[in-house]
């Protein structure tokens, strides 16, 4: 055989095993292609749920806080806990309070944020396990203006802590509810100092924070 003949075919054996590593890896890349694009859908539809016109980023557990001194009057009135199981995402829950401040709840909470259409009261159950404040309104009791002076006070507190969230309620007697875990303070009327005391007093004080450190 002579020295070209050798040679292509040299170059063929090459040119195949070139070929059946190639198979392989081009599969597994567009494997990791597909997996990566469900990923990002996935959590594109994490971030953006229904409703949510602002969002408050948390990405760190929090300052450290000191504990309350014993005997302290907390703004509020206290709720009986209801407790913090898990219960399936298609289960709904009756609680104690309207709004609620404990009890069982999904697994799933609301991202932190100004929403213009509610999540589900087992969702935000869970961002007060977390140590969140939320300021519910009743759209039908709450005049523009004042509305826009409460988004504009929980982007500012969001600077403290972003753990907090808006949202309509409109199956409530009051114009405004402020709840924390196990606490509810019911007013009349918009007041951003009252929204205010109560946020200082209760942010970060969830059954899952410690010292003021909370799960994101």
């Amino acid at each position: 055989m002579s020295k070209s003949r050798r040679h292509q075919d040299t170059l063929k054996g090459q040119l195949l095993q070139y070929i059946w590593l190639a198979i392989p890896l081009g599969v597994v890349g567009l494997v990791a292609v597909f997996a990566l694009m469900q990923g990002r859908n996935m959590q594109q539809s994490q971030e953006e749920p229904a409703g949510l016109v602002d969002e408050f980023v948390v990405d760190t557990p929090g300052a450290t806080l000191p504990p309350l001194p014993e005997g302290i009057t907390l703004p509020g009135t206290a709720i009986p806990d209801l407790g913090q199981e898990h219960v399936p995402a298609d289960q709904q829950v009756e609680y104690n309070s309207n709004p609620p401040t404990s009890g069982p709840h999904h697994e799933e909470w609301a991202r932190w944020g100004i929403y213009n259409e509610a999540p589900s009261d087992e969702q935000l159950v869970h961002n007060l396990e977390h140590g969140g404040i939320i300021i519910s309104y009743n759209p039908a009791l709450v005049e523009a203006e004042d509305l826009e002076q409460i988004r504009q006070q929980a982007e500012e507190l969001s600077a403290i802590n972003p753990r907090i969230i808006v949202t309509p309620r409109s199956e409530m007697p009051k114009a405004i509810a402020l709840t924390a875990w196990g606490y509810l303070q019911e007013l009349e009327a918009y007041d951003a100092a009252v929204v205010d005391e109560f946020y200082n007093a209760h942010i970060a004080r969830g059954p899952e924070c410690q010292d003021g450190q909370c799960p994101n």
